[in-house]
């Protein structure tokens, strides 16, 4: 009874430091990401504090950050995957992410709102929000983060 006990306490503990190594190796591209973006947008802007990053793929992957910069200004840093080409936008100019889930929300309806990222599409700053639709697909409405119309949704992923 105790040989058992402690070989299924074993494989249990197993298990768990598996899973944990899987789930770790699997978030380290994000992880490495993101400190490779915060140190290129602090490299190139006057950006000091980090609040948020997104992740952004279409036609190119962008990576960006937003936060505050040396005079307590909110910033928003996109750094182009290839190339590092570096946009810095002002976070008043655009419409912000909560408002971009908003527009979204009214003009889809969707099951659930997953994911907001910023990037750019042509040169032209774009939320994209990602959602589950009713049929349990995913769906992709991205909109211009300037004026917040909508630009194109992708359904049924």
């Amino acid at each position: 009874m105790k040989k058992g006990l402690i070989s299924l306490l074993m494989i249990v503990l197993g298990v768990i430091i598996f899973s944990t190594f899987i789930y770790m190796k699997s978030r380290q591209p994000f992880v490495q990401a993101r400190e490779e973006t915060i140190t290129i947008a602090k490299e190139n802007t006057d950006l000091t504090t980090v609040e948020k990053f997104y992740w952004y793929n279409n036609k190119k992957s962008y990576f960006s950050v937003s936060g505050m910069n040396k005079k307590e200004e909110a910033i928003i840093v996109i750094v182009e995957q290839d190339g590092g080409k570096v946009v810095v936008l002002n976070p008043g100019e655009f419409i912000s992410e909560s408002v971009a889930r908003k527009i979204a929300r009214t003009e889809l309806k969707p099951n659930k709102i997953l994911e907001t990222r910023i990037g750019l599409e042509e040169g032209v700053p774009v939320w994209e929000v990602t959602y589950e639709q009713d049929n349990g697909k995913l769906g992709y409405y991205i909109l211009s983060a300037k004026e917040g119309n909508w630009l194109k949704d992708i359904k049924n992923i």
